[in-house]
This record gives structure tokens, sequence and C-alpha cells, in this order.
């Protein structure tokens, strides 16, 4: 845990940019504070998320509001609140890119109150970021004027034209949270730049949103890579598990949450498979996190998650066999077609009432309030033990999880469907463990989880089939679309026969001398 100096120099913010953007936006709130009523309590945490909210840059340059974010909430000290931190971790997270509110963790965790008073905070954040654009710290804030509509700003220096511009770009959460608008005037736009100073690539194009973000290297810096950015603090061995979980569960709620919105859109098909994977992983994260979370309601999250997982798989079981029998229509007989077209329109109906269910469960008020619950648990630190450490229990729990995997070969694959399927569960936790500790555990685990995702396809499509003949059972035994299912489950059954024959190449990869000295080697790292 550190304090905000500690953080500003560990990760080697830019302080006077930092501090330019501190105070524009202390002068920003000054200046409207009172006709917008503002909660004067909130303005040391809104400079403190101004001088934060660069804090990932030198560790992840395209991501760094996120990175910070969790910086904020991992490491920021100096007697912060829960509910503090979470409105600086936040405002970090909003002064870049769109803002949604509606998946980011840090902001979900709070109260009503508090939420308003964080979209406040990073509306004048991310106009006062705007205002240092060049990074040059010349454009100055002269004063504030109300207008009609709004407030107007007046800007002098020699970039003050630029920097105001990228500021009214990024005035449009302001517009959101305030309802008024944002103007801006420039005076004295003829002054010359300051001797010396030169724009850098990214700033001279001030459309360019992200162009700004571009890396503070520090190639003298022992943790250091070899492009120059720090290594995350949650890739190292020593850290505590509990805080890399807290990472990654945040990284999956945001995962699942943005599915969320795009499943309501339904335009994608894979919105529903993106929904479905992050539960997966929100599900595994919670099973490795077991040994450090002292709560007694994990099984709850297990479970609530898990119901999430059940509608959507009910929706994306249908859009794979859908997906399939519309390839496949044209091996079909001309004379099976109309039955084949009934049986699509048919299954076409199943999917939109799966669908109404999955969405009639996202729109409850009680999902709503268990996501909340969730982002709590994932921003809170008092039920977590942070004295176990990656390198502690990461290498058991991977060779465990392989020790399971191989469980079920005794002398052979096993024959029967459903305890293949369950093989294939198993080899899916295992993949994802590997995937948990891959920043960790370096580049070559990719080699391991590879070799696991060919396995684990395979299984998959042997899945979809027996998933297949359960969903066509009642269409088969009807007269109308009964004899195209016979003649598309003949195909299918035909290719299913093939992949069990290849199984076991398969399988003889992963089972061999050769894999298991690639996880070892692996272990090592940590």
């Amino acid at each position: 845990m550190m304090n905000i100096d500690a953080l500003l120099t560990t990760y080697y913010v830019d302080q006077a940019h930092a501090r330019r953007v501190a105070d524009l936006a202390l002068a920003l709130f000054d200046a409207t504070a009172e006709p917008y009523s503002l909660n004067a309590d909130g303005r040391y945490l809104l400079e403190v998320g101004a001088l934060l909210h660069n804090v990932g840059l030198t560790t992840n340059p395209a991501e760094h509001h996120l990175v910070g974010r969790d910086l904020v909430l991992g490491q920021l000290t100096d007697g912060f609140a829960p509910r503090e931190r979470a409105i600086v971790a936040a405002q970090v997270a909003f002064h870049r890119k769109k803002v949604r509110p509606q998946v980011e963790p840090a902001y979900l965790a709070l109260g009503n109150k508090a939420r308003i008073e964080t979209l406040h905070y990073a509306a004048i954040l991310r106009v006062a970021d705007g205002l240092d654009h060049s990074q040059s710290q010349t454009t100055v804030l002269h004063t504030v004027s109300r207008t009609t509509s709004g407030f107007c700003l007046h800007l002098t220096g020699p970039y003050a034209q630029e920097d105001g511009e990228r500021a009214m770009v990024k005035a449009d959460l302001w517009a959101r949270v305030f309802g008024e608008s944002l103007a801006m005037v420039v005076e004295n736009a003829g002054e010359e730049a300051p001797h010396g100073f030169q724009w850098g690539k990214e700033a001279a194009q001030p459309e360019q949103a992200q162009a700004l973000d571009a890396p503070i290297t520090q190639p003298d810096d022992p943790e250091a890579s070899e492009t120059g950015m720090l290594q995350p603090w949650y890739a190292q061995a020593t850290t505590p598990l509990a805080e890399l979980g807290r990472v990654l569960l945040r990284r999956q709620l945001r995962r699942m949450l943005l599915a969320e919105r795009d499943v309501r859109a339904d335009t994608d098909i894979e919105a529903v498979h993106a929904l479905r994977v992050a539960t997966r992983r929100l599900r595994a994260i919670l099973r490795l996190l077991a040994p450090v979370y002292s709560g007694s309601d994990l099984r709850k999250y297990n479970k609530g998650i898990g119901r999430i997982a059940r509608e959507a798989s009910a929706v994306r079981d249908r859009d794979v066999l859908l997906d399939d029998l519309t390839r496949q229509a044209a091996s079909l007989p001309l004379e099976l077609q109309p039955g084949l077209a009934t049986l699509i329109e048919r299954l076409g109906s199943e999917r939109k009432a799966a669908y109404a269910a999955l969405i009639k469960h996202l729109n409850r008020d009680d999902h709503a309030a268990f996501v909340q619950r969730c982002a709590r648990m994932m921003n809170d630190h008092t039920q977590w033990d942070d004295q176990p450490r990656v390198c502690d229990l990461g290498g058991s729990t991977i060779w465990r999880h392989y020790e399971a995997l191989r469980a079920y070969d005794r002398g052979g694959l096993p024959a029967d469907i459903a305890q293949l399927h369950m093989m294939r569960i198993e080899g899916k936790r295992m993949r994802y463990v590997l995937e948990l500790f891959s920043d960790t555990l370096g580049e070559h685990a990719e080699t391991a989880v590879n070799a696991l995702v060919g396995f684990q396809d395979h299984l998959g499509e042997l899945n979809d089939l027996d998933v297949a003949r359960a969903l066509l059972a009642p269409h088969r035994r009807d007269a109308t679309t009964g004899a195209a299912v016979a003649a598309y489950m003949t195909l299918r059954e035909e290719h299913g026969h093939q992949l069990i024959a290849e199984l076991p190449e398969r399988w003889t990869q992963l089972n061999s001398p050769a894999y298991r000295q690639i996880l070892i080697d692996l272990l090592l790292n940590l």
C-alpha cells in the first residue's frame, strides 16, 4: 500500500502534467460548485483523482485508465475509506474513452449519492485533462463565465486553441451529468510557444482521442521490461493471490456487463457467447480465490453468476444449432427442405423465448443488486486474506487441475459422453487457471494453453452434438420435421464418430511427459 506521493513516484507519473490537471480541475470545481450544488467535501477527492489519472500509463498505455483504477483500489492508503477510494478509482477509469458507468465495478460498488458525485468529478476531470492536452502546462484558465446555456472557459496560451478544442471533445460527460453546455474562448491566441517546447507527435493531432497516452519510459528502472514499460504489479509471483484475484474479477465483471449491453442490442449472436464466457471465467476465479476469501457468501456469488450462465446457455445452444443447420441445409435432399425450413422456424421461436427469459433476468432489480454486491466484494479488502502469495498457491493449484484432468484416463479415455463432457469442463478449468496466472507465468504459458484449447475444442464439438440430440428430440418425433431431423442427425453422427476416432491422438499430447515438462518449467517462474 502506498500514499499519493509514493504512487506518483513509483509509477513515474509526469507530475507537472498531473499537478496542472489537478489545478485546472479545482478551478473548474470552484467556479461551478454553487450552481451545480457540488459537494465541498469531495473537492479533495477530485484533486486526488486528477493527480492519479495517469498512474497506470507506464504499465499499460492502452488500458491505463483501467490499470490506474486497479492501482488506486489496491494500493492507495492515506486514510481513504473504501467509498472514497472507489470514487477516486472511478474518476481514473472515466478520465478517457467513452464513459460507461454501468459496466465499471468501482462505480457500481457505490451508493446512489456517491455515484452522482463521482460522475460530477469525472466530468470536471475530463475537461481539465483536455485543457493540458499539449502537456505543455501553458494553457491558462483565466475565468469561467456563466452563459444562457451553461459555462464558457476563457483561455490564453500558445496552445490554448488545441487544448481548448480537446477539452470540448472531452466535455461529453459534462453535458450528460450537468445538463448544460460548455464553450471556450481563446484570448491572445497569437502568443508564441515557450522557448524549447515542441509538440509531440501525439499532441500534434488533437482529433485522435487516444494519441496523448504515450508511455513515459524509464529504461534504468529494474522493474521495466524491454519495451520500457513497468511490469504489472499483480504479475509478480510475490503479489498476494487475493490482490491478483480482485484485479481479475473486476476485469471479468466489466466484460460480463459489456456483453450484457450487447446482448440487449441482439445484433450479434456472439454477444451471448461473450456473456457466457465471462460468467465462466468469473466462476473460475472465484473457485481459485476460495482459500483467501473469508466471507460466507462466496457460494451465493457462484450461484448468482451460474444463473446468468444457464439463461445465456439456453440462447447460445440454439444459436449454435441454428447456425449449423443453416450451413448443412444444402447437404440435405430437396424433398426435406420444407421440413427443414419448419424446423429452423420452430427453433427460432424457441431461441426467441429463451432470449426473452434472459433479458427478463438481466432486467430484474435483484440482478442489479447482485451486480452491486459483486462489485463491492471486489473492491473491499476487509474479507480478503492478503497474506498468501501467488507463488505460495499458484503451482499447486495448476498441478491439482492437471491431475484432475488426467484422472479421467483410466487405461483409456471414457466412452460415456457424459464423462467426456465432465473431462471437457475440467480441461476448461485448467485452461482458465493457466490464463489467470499468465502474466506471472510468462510468454510460454501460451504453449500450455494452446494444447488445452485444441483438446477442449475437440470435446466441445462432441458436446455440441449431444446438445443437438437433446434439442432436436421433440422435433424428431414430429411428422412435419422428423425426416429432416433424422437426415441432419445422420450427418452429425458421422462427424461425431470421426471426432471420437481422433480424440486419443489429441489427448496424447496433453498426457505426454513433454507436456508435463512444459508445466514444470512454467511453475519455476513462481
